[in-house]
């Protein structure tokens, strides 16, 4: 973080500082109270508890709130910032604050994606750019004002994601950030536990543009049905393509699996391009072409990014292999599941071909789909069937309705199997696996009884 002056951010939010609050050093803006230290601004929400006795203990904290809090008399009168609205405020200073900064932000959203686009942009970048970007795939509300705080004097680039889980995440994750890039990476079925419609999720989705104030570049996957439906007619900057239609900007001519990644060929401005990526899949070369487009949009030589991307190392559990005891492959797919990745994720593991191999699904629920939730199980069933799936293992009770579509789809009855936990399906896995068997894990959200399995069968 940049340090501030007290009265320059009071300014920003249209309050006017007393002379005691001049010339006062900020190097720390938070809304959690345990991260409160030395020379510290806290915005107060949903009227928590201050630790009023911990905040004497340090030097130059100031607490901006909408309401007294208990014990506030033993606090200085002039470390209270009384505001009339918190929230108005708080997002009066994260403006400010961006502002501080002429870089470029580019923001990454959609269904599947965001985080692989993101490292790999951030792997293309980092050798030569000083980035800010978001870590992993943390990209909850939470973690937004840790982010911006992060950019400072030194920050070429920001790159952060902009996930949705419920309406008015977009919005307001861009009014931390007012990017000047936007990415789609894809859009299908997801979080409709909170948004109820899969119409409002895609337009929550879209507010990327208003969160952009219709201005700069829009990096869009010209190949997804629900991006080519979103209405662009009030974005004013300009809109980048990429995908295998001909009329894409970026265009992915060709791809070829290899034994750990994915050889591609791309055209752009009328020169074609040969790239290698690691990790597998016709989704991981959509993310890669992302990655370049924003790049190149941002001055990287096309050239010098493939380069670059050819040694991004994988993210742990994105279909991630590993080789298992006993002659066996595991694939690591549980960082999430819904109905796009799950997809993705059957769809390559039919384009793995070993001899005498039988390709075993362990699959837990699907999470956060609300009304759609039988539908999508329904398609999911038949998908298992279509991927040339041998042995299908659900786990847990949710997980349980992949079965009867699977074994209507064509799955064997008798390669159908359900466990509860993970001590389960271990003893199951001791007899009954063969070298060359291929298991395929995945399950959205987090549940450590597929770490456990996959521990316990690593060579």
């Amino acid at each position: 973080m940049k340090t501030l002056l007290l009265e320059n951010i009071l300014t920003a939010m249209n309050i006017r500082p007393n002379q005691k609050q001049k010339g006062i050093r900020i190097k720390k803006v938070t809304y959690d109270r345990y991260d409160i230290s030395s020379h510290t601004l806290y915005f107060r929400w949903n009227n928590r508890e201050v630790p009023v006795e911990r905040i004497k203990n340090y030097k130059n904290v100031y607490i901006v709130t909408d309401s007294p809090f208990s014990n506030q008399e033993k606090l200085n009168p002039d470390q209270i910032i009384l505001v009339k609205n918190l929230k108005d405020s708080f997002f009066q200073f994260t403006s400010y604050y961006r502002h501080l900064f002429n870089i470029p932000v580019v923001a990454i959203t959609g269904t599947c994606g965001k985080s692989t686009t993101k490292e790999m942009l951030k792997h293309i970048l980092k050798e030569t750019y000083n980035v800010q970007a978001t870590i992993s795939s943390k990209n909850a509300d939470y973690y937004n004002l840790p982010y911006l705080m992060g950019i400072d004097e030194n920050t070429d680039v920001a790159v952060f994601e902009t996930a949705v889980s419920k309406k008015g995440d977009m919005t307001e994750s861009c009014k931390y950030f007012y990017p000047t890039v936007g990415i789609m990476t894809m859009i299908d079925v997801d979080h409709t536990d909170k948004i109820r419609s899969f119409e409002n999720y895609l337009a929550e989705k879209a507010k990327i543009m208003q969160g952009m104030n219709n201005e700069g570049i829009l990096i869009l996957n010209s190949d997804d049905p629900h991006l080519s439906s979103i209405d662009t007619s009030k974005f004013n900057g300009e809109i980048i393509t990429f995908g295998k239609n001909k009329n894409a900007i970026f265009r992915m001519k060709k791809f070829q699996y290899h034994s750990s990644g994915m050889a591609f060929w791309m055209e752009y401005k009328k020169k074609e391009y040969k790239g290698y990526i690691p990790g597998l899949g016709d989704y991981t070369v959509y993310n890669a072409v992302a990655a370049l487009a924003a790049a190149a949009i941002l001055g990287v030589d096309i050239d010098y990014a493939l380069k670059r991307l050819s040694s991004f190392h994988h993210m742990s559990s994105h279909f991630q292999i590993i080789e298992g005891r006993n002659q066996i492959t595991l694939v690591d797919d549980t960082w999430k599941s819904n109905p796009a990745s799950l997809r993705k994720g059957l769809e390559t593991l039919s384009r793995i071909e070993m001899p005498s191999q039988r390709k075993i699904a362990v699959l837990g629920r699907m999470a956060a789909l609300g009304k759609y939730a039988d539908e999508e199980y329904e398609k999911a069933g038949h998908l298992i069937a279509a991927s040339g799936v041998d042995i299908l293992i659900t786990k847990g009770s949710i997980a349980k309705d992949f079965e009867k579509p699977a074994i209507k789809a064509g799955v064997k009855p008798q390669n159908v199997y359900h466990f509860s936990d993970a001590d389960e399906i271990k003893r199951f896995f001791d007899s009954f696996l063969r070298p060359n068997d291929l298991v395929y894990f995945k399950t959205g959200g987090d549940d450590s009884d597929f770490d456990e399995v996959i521990d316990y069968l690593r060579r």
